[in-house]
């Protein structure tokens, strides 16, 4: 991430800066990849597989960004390869790509690719959530803090016991129109039928 700082002047003299602007730096995907923070978790309910790639984009640039996967079991044979993408995923937020290979696997591997987001608008930075426990589930109520719509604004959160993912689940925090207007709070429920201690809560979303 790139840092700014500033010089102690003295505020009683005028300064006068001649100089042109530095421009911002231009995005270069083999800069921006090692700056993606990637936390692999798997999730096994016994008929359905899951793994999941927890990324935290560390970068100053809004991005997409495409994994590859790979799935291999306990005899190291390749049993699966999928993909996921996310569009808009904003500098200094996390998102959480899953997967469902056919078989248990024992161990993946992923190739992330990235571009600069020059489509869409990111959203993230502008949505604030609460959260209350209930019986299996969480209640989550998501804000849209912006002064403008934010489109298909999704909710994903991993539910753990200790350090295990022992729950996974998603919905969409959107109105008739797929939006969750500006200034307004939408609440669903997000659900987990095994005992848990801890959920990490991720949200996308675009304009």
């Amino acid at each position: 991430m790139l840092l700014s700082g500033s010089k102690n002047t003295d505020v009683s003299k005028p300064v006068v800066d001649n100089k042109t602007a530095a421009p911002a730096a231009k995005f270069n995907a083999d800069e921006v990849l090692p700056l993606l923070k990637v936390t692999e978790y798997s999730y096994d309910t016994g008929f359905w597989h899951y793994a999941f790639l927890v990324i935290e984009n560390t970068s100053n640039f809004n991005i997409k960004v495409t994994a590859n996967v790979k799935f291999y079991n306990e005899a190291n044979e390749l049993i699966g390869a999928q993909s996921a993408d996310q569009d808009a995923f904003e500098k200094g937020t996390k998102i959480v790509l899953y997967f469902m290979p056919d078989e248990v696997y024992t161990r993946m591997e992923y190739e992330l690719s990235v571009r600069e987001e020059d489509f869409y608008d990111c959203v993230v930075s502008n949505l604030s959530f609460e959260s209350v426990s209930a019986k299996n589930k969480e209640i989550v109520s998501v804000t849209n803090n912006g002064s403008e719509e934010a489109d298909f604004v999704e909710g994903y959160a991993l539910f753990f016991k200790e350090d295990k993912v022992v729950g996974f689940d998603s919905t969409y925090f959107i109105d008739d129109d797929d939006e969750l207007k500006a200034g307004k709070t939408i609440t669903k429920e997000i659900n987990c039928y095994d005992e848990y201690d801890s959920v990490q809560f991720f949200f996308t979303g675009r304009r």
